[in-house]
């Protein structure tokens, strides 16, 4: 089954003129790699671009990698998603997912399937699981995409009694959220369907993206 991941697109238009998509993943790349990336916007739309790692950064059991592409690639991003570039400015489009061609996810176990509230930065559920780093699976528009969000389990304070759980959702995914249509910016409350998959770290992992051709 075909999954994308949340990213965004930042155009720095300065006189040293710079792209970058930034993709929240699990798997380090090394500076430098050349990389095939897709880009898909809400209509359907793919498009794909070489580009070459810039950095790599760890944080809470993802990676942030920074993908620079082709000026005149991000350029055609944002007028496809209805954005202006701001001259002189940083310009950050929210409107694609992405995948780096050659990725494959890590063996994954289900562990909840269903509705769950979203409200600020938070999705609520308590798991019969302990925390870490969990994949959100959260169809946009009929596209599945997985969000990386560390999952947080703590006694209630109210007279119920016994444990809560919430996954913190990263804002880059918020951001796209609201660009695909699925959440309101400042919402106080929406019910979203997820699938919840843990990283099965006892079956061996060999991750290696393609080499993009040059």
């Amino acid at each position: 089954m075909e999954r994308w991941l949340v990213c965004r697109v930042v155009l720095h238009a300065y006189s040293r003129r710079r792209a970058f998509a930034v993709v929240r993943t699990w798997q380090p790349l090394e500076a430098g790699r050349r990389v095939a990336l897709l880009l898909r916007g809400a209509d359907g739309a793919v498009f794909q671009a070489a580009g070459t790692v810039a950095r790599s950064a760890a944080g809470d059991g993802r990676r942030r990698v920074e993908v620079r592409i082709p000026w005149e690639t991000a350029l055609s991003l944002a007028a496809w998603a209805g954005k202006a570039v701001r001259e002189g400015g940083t310009t950050v489009l929210h409107s694609y997912v992405a995948w780096i061609r050659g990725m494959s996810l890590p063996p994954l176990k289900l562990v909840y399937k269903g509705l769950v509230p979203l409200r600020g930065v938070f999705i609520y559920k308590v798991l019969d699981a302990p925390p870490g780093a969990y994949f959100l699976e959260i169809s946009f528009g009929g596209v599945p995409v997985l969000v990386l969000s560390k999952y947080y389990r703590y006694p209630r304070r109210d007279k119920k009694g016994g444990d809560a759980g919430a996954f913190a959702v990263p804002r880059d995914a918020l951001r796209t959220f609201f660009a695909w249509g699925l959440h309101e910016l400042g919402a106080d409350y929406d019910y979203v369907h997820v699938s919840i998959w843990k990283p099965d770290a006892s079956v061996p992992q060999q991750v290696r993206p393609a080499e993009a051709p040059l």
